[in-house]
């Protein structure tokens, strides 16, 4: 708030909720492509692809005030495995940007009759089954949810430096994703404030890892938006990945722990086990090595330095790269693992084959002395 007194308010502005969610870790491409087009696949491999729009009603609810908004549902799809679904709600009347910070986090925003996490989840649930028809599919619970406000007229007019000067706080909270009470240090509010990724003096995108808050930008807004949904669905990819792998981790240790409880460790189930583990992670670190690390690469997205710079910058503020250390980081501890059971495996075996060699020798050299005797 203002230290005046007067609060922020907006008008003929948008809000923009986007959700992303897994659809399939391994997508069926056959059916993307008949949903989709493979030539639109191809021509926007490193983007997610709109495959849906709808129109609604929405309502913004705070205490007693509230607003009807018109509502533009998008459904964009990220080949690799992530769907977004993207929100756009419109915003005509005035409102107090403080108040749409508490509908946000109170879930007091309506559309189509329903608050929005239950909206969210219905047209999710829809948008799986379009992806995958008839199809049973265990859907990971991780959902990674984004929220943008593009602001075009407010009170008091303010510049962008004003914004940041006498609206700091409120501004940090929304990037935080808050709106609780509790006191902001100097330095976050400072942090929050600097992450602007806009390319015209006179525009503002701030940018965090929970939302972005915009003033201008419009020639090239579409664009961002893009590359921050890219971000958001290898952000989510990854950690759909992480906990697959984390789900064999344990199976890996229990297949370890038995090399040290059977001398005939080779002839237990433990090798299959640890290796059906370390499959399917390499799968994983396969897929990443194939499509995905292409896609963190900004050269290879685009071409123009801005928006190269700009993407990195999202990647790196959403962590994007921080996860995927993580990820690879399993995949080479189970196959070290993997390495260290093969060893121990093959040293079993040559012991046996050597203890073999030995009887057989023994009894080639006793057996004619037995029959010589009798």
């Amino acid at each position: 708030m203002d230290p005046t007194g007067e609060e922020l308010t907006i008008f003929n502005s948008k809000l923009t909720i986007l959700v992303a969610f897994g659809y399939e870790v391994d997508p069926d491409k056959s059916q993307l492509s008949r949903l989709i087009g493979s030539d639109v696949i191809a021509e926007r491999w490193s983007k997610p692809i709109e495959i849906e729009q709808t129109e609604g009603v929405g309502v913004i609810v705070a205490g007693s005030d509230k607003i009807t908004c018109s509502v533009n549902i998008f459904t964009d799809v990220f080949s690799a495995g992530v769907s977004i679904l993207r929100t756009e709600i419109e915003i005509r009347d005035r409102i107090l940007f403080n108040d749409i910070l508490v509908a946000l986090h109170s879930n007091t925003i309506i559309v189509e009759g329903l608050d929005f996490q239950a909206f969210a989840n219905k047209k999710i649930n829809e948008i799986r089954e379009k992806l995958n028809p008839g199809k049973k599919v265990t859907y990971y619970p991780i959902t990674k949810r984004y929220t943008l406000i593009k602001i075009k007229e407010f009170t008091p007019r303010l510049d962008n430096k004003g914004l940041k000067e006498q609206y700091g706080v409120i501004l940090t909270r929304f990037l935080s994703g808050e709106t609780s009470i509790r006191p902001l240090h100097s330095k976050e509010i400072s942090e929050k404030l600097s992450n602007d990724l806009s390319y015209y003096d006179e525009d503002l995108f701030l940018a965090s890892p929970e939302g972005a808050f915009i003033l201008g930008c419009d020639d090239y807004f579409k664009d961002l938006r893009e590359l921050l949904e890219l971000s958001i669905s290898l952000l989510l990819l990854f950690r759909i990945y992480d906990r697959k792998i984390d789900k064999e981790i344990p199976n890996a240790f229990d297949a370890i722990k038995k090399m040290h409880t059977s001398k005939l460790y080779f002839l237990t189930l433990a090798p299959r086990k640890l290796e059906k583990s370390l499959l399917k992670a390499s799968e994983i670190g396969l897929v990443i090595l194939d499509d995905i690390e292409d896609l963190m690469n900004p050269h290879k997205i685009t071409q123009d330095w801005y928006y190269q710079s700009v993407y990195q910058r999202m990647l790196n503020t959403l962590k994007v790269t921080d996860f995927e250390k993580v990820v690879q980081h399993k995949i080479d501890a189970l196959q070290d693992l993997y390495a260290t059971a093969r060893e121990l495996s093959t040293g079993q075996l040559t012991l046996i084959l050597e203890f073999a060699i030995v009887i057989l020798f023994l009894w080639e050299v006793i057996l004619p002395l037995i029959k010589g005797y009798f």
